[in-house]
Formats: structure tokens, sequence, C-alpha cells
């Protein structure tokens, strides 16, 4: 059986009535992004408890250098949580927590010629209260 246990009563699917709820809100923010230079761009930054979010969302690349990629860094004040790599025609999809920005930082000589260019589409839930 699944569901939850309140006072070690186990529920039935569905029947959460004893059990707290918690309501969420959730944004959506999709943008373009072009890198010209390997300077870190910030492309998300949380002004709530890190550990209370959920963020999901992509972050595609569409075009770049040829053999270049770029930096997907998730990271918790300076501290790096995680990193992946996307190369040209790539996307990344995710759902975290535990982190307070996601930077894009693109590889090789810059300028970038072309450009690294993409888009990213992120839907974060946090608690209201």
């Amino acid at each position: 059986m699944s569901g939850c246990s309140c006072n070690n009563q186990a529920l039935a699917v569905g029947n959460h009535e004893c059990c707290s709820q918690t309501s969420f809100v959730q944004d959506k923010l999709c943008a373009t992004y072009t890198l010209t230079t390997a300077t870190p761009q910030v492309i998300y930054a949380l002004n709530t408890n890190p550990t209370k979010t959920f963020v999901s969302g992509t972050i595609s690349l569409d075009s770049g250098p040829t053999g270049g990629t770029v930096a997907v860094t998730f990271l918790l004040g300076a501290t790096i949580v995680e990193t992946d790599t996307l190369t040209v025609g790539a996307s990344l999809a995710f759902t975290k927590s535990g982190f307070t920005s996601i930077t894009l930082t693109g590889t090789g000589a810059a300028p970038f010629t072309p450009p690294y260019q993409g888009e990213f589409c992120l839907t974060p839930r946090y608690p209201l209260g």
C-alpha cells in the first residue's frame, strides 16, 4: 500500500486528511543566452531558502565554436554543487534543490566566434509562508 502514514496509521492512497499539506508557488522563466567571453554568466539566482526550493528545467546549447562546450554550474553561494557540460546540439534536463545560482561558462579562446547561443527554461517551486 502506498500513501502517507500519520500517527502510526497507514492511509489509503488519496486519503491524506491527517498529513500536513504544503502549498507551493510555481514560477517559470525562459530566455535565450549568448556567451562571447569566458566570464561565467549567471542565468538564475535564488532569493529563497535553497533547501525548500525545487527547480526543474532545461538548458540547451544550440550553436557555438566547433568543438567547444559550455559548463553549466550549480552553486551554493561560492561552493560548486555540480557541473555539467553541454556540447553543441545537446540539452540538459534537471530537477534539483540545494543551490543558489546557475552559471554558464563557455570554453576555448575568447572572444568566441561564433558565440555560444542557446536557451534555458526554469521552473522553480517554493513553499508559501
